[in-house]
């Protein structure tokens, strides 16, 4: 049980396996921690353990396990906010490159989280055009999905062409839709409550996974809370949070709390073998998928050195320059990935002696409040970052 998780998570996959085994899992949990600290994949195969018919050991071929390994079974829900593309661009590249059972599955998976979004409970007695249009496309992204899934044997190279075309043209209006997501509505937790107190499946346990609870709104979460004070029997719910300090307390009080610390660079690597990257290495699981999602890493480092050096020397960009560079962090949708590699060189600075203790921490206070309004509310980015810099500009 948890074999994979404790090859990088080992403290978090222990208590998990003691907690099943012991039948005092509850069933409202809290999995905090950075992004891609495996806390999706932790509740994924949380789920699996405790729905599986054997004990839920890892190579179980349980009837629940088969569909858990390809994510088919109908007894999950996920309410998510995070951007899949970067995720499933890696994936798709991944089987075209490799085509092999390892790169299939992961595909599969991959796009299948996403869909596990447009489970038919969420959608209520009504819905807007966008969604029934969302839903649909959600329809035919399954079915091309029914295909991959049936593959066996050798794929040749055309097919895999052909394969990864039609998913990436189907995929095209649900990764945009993604990237405008919010977290769990006011309707979605009425859908939800229908469903749970309604649905009929027999000895098959429920599983919701609710991502960015700490974005929602107060109607939202206050329908949330009755559902979490008393859940019905056999409905577990997995809170993932990047930041669950911000979570509301009467809601904190109700969870039981795991935190996932960052992957090792070790870790990072090791789990990123089955992809036969060859000497390449990646400090973190982020870079792997934003480069595998077309992010030009190189280049945002030389940008972020830019910025710093202009920051650290109170030396203003030209306008030209700096324009230049907005455009091209526009073009790549990456604000926010230059924030948080803006803060986390600060600390290079303040090592060099480039920058004083205060300063450093007023630099950092700033960047960290953009970022969080950057990833909590829908603003123009380029807006904020523009503003940002001349903020930067004036720390004393």
């Amino acid at each position: 049980m948890f074999d994979e998780l404790a090859k990088s998570q080992k403290d978090i996959a222990t208590q998990l396996s003691y907690q099943i085994q012991s039948k005092t899992f509850t069933q409202v949990n809290l999995f905090g921690g950075s992004r891609y600290s495996l806390r999706m994949t932790a509740a994924i195969e949380t789920a699996r353990a405790l729905s599986c018919r054997e004990g839920g050991e890892q190579l179980c071929r349980c009837s629940s396990c088969r569909k858990f390994e390809t994510l088919t079974m109908q007894n999950l829900i996920i309410v998510s906010h995070r951007d899949h593309t970067s995720v499933i661009e890696t994936a798709l590249s991944s089987f075209l490159r490799l085509k092999n059972d390892f790169s299939r599955f992961f595909l599969l998976r991959s796009v299948r989280i996403l869909l596990l979004q447009y489970h038919a409970s969420l959608l209520g007695d009504t819905q807007s055009a966008a969604q029934s249009t969302n839903y649909d496309s959600a329809s035919g992204v399954s079915d091309l999905l029914m295909e991959l899934a049936q593959e066996d044997g050798d794929i040749t190279d055309k097919r895999a062409k052909s394969l990864v075309q039609g998913l990436r043209s189907a995929l095209k209006p649900l990764l945009a839709a993604s990237r405008k997501n919010t977290t769990i509505s006011i309707n979605q937790v009425r859908s939800l409550e229908e469903w749970v107190n309604r649905t009929s499946m027999g000895d098959q346990k429920i599983f919701i996974i609710i991502e960015g609870l700490e974005q929602t709104g107060a109607s939202a979460r206050n329908s949330l809370l009755k559902l979490l004070e008393e859940p019905p029997k056999d409905v577990y719910f997995f809170l993932i949070s990047e930041y669950p300090n911000r979570i509301m307390q009467t809601i904190l009080s109700r969870v039981r709390k795991y935190s996932f610390p960052p992957l090792k660079e070790g870790e990072v690597n090791s789990l990123l073998t089955p992809f036969f990257l060859g000497e390449e290495r990646f400090e973190n699981l982020e870079s792997f998928f934003l480069q595998g999602g077309g992010l030009d890493l190189a280049r945002h480092a030389e940008i972020v050195e830019v910025l710093l050096t202009s920051i650290a020397n109170h030396s203003y960009l030209k306008e030209e320059q700096f324009n230049e560079l907005l455009s091209f962090i526009d073009a790549q949708g990456s604000y926010e990935y230059v924030l948080k590699r803006l803060l986390s060189c600060l600390g290079d600075l303040l090592a060099r002696g480039e920058l004083s203790w205060q300063r450093a921490k007023a630099l950092s206070s700033l960047i960290s409040s953009s970022y969080s309004s950057a990833t909590l509310y829908n603003q123009n980015k380029r807006l904020m970052f523009e503003a940002l810099y001349l903020k930067l500009m004036e720390v004393a």
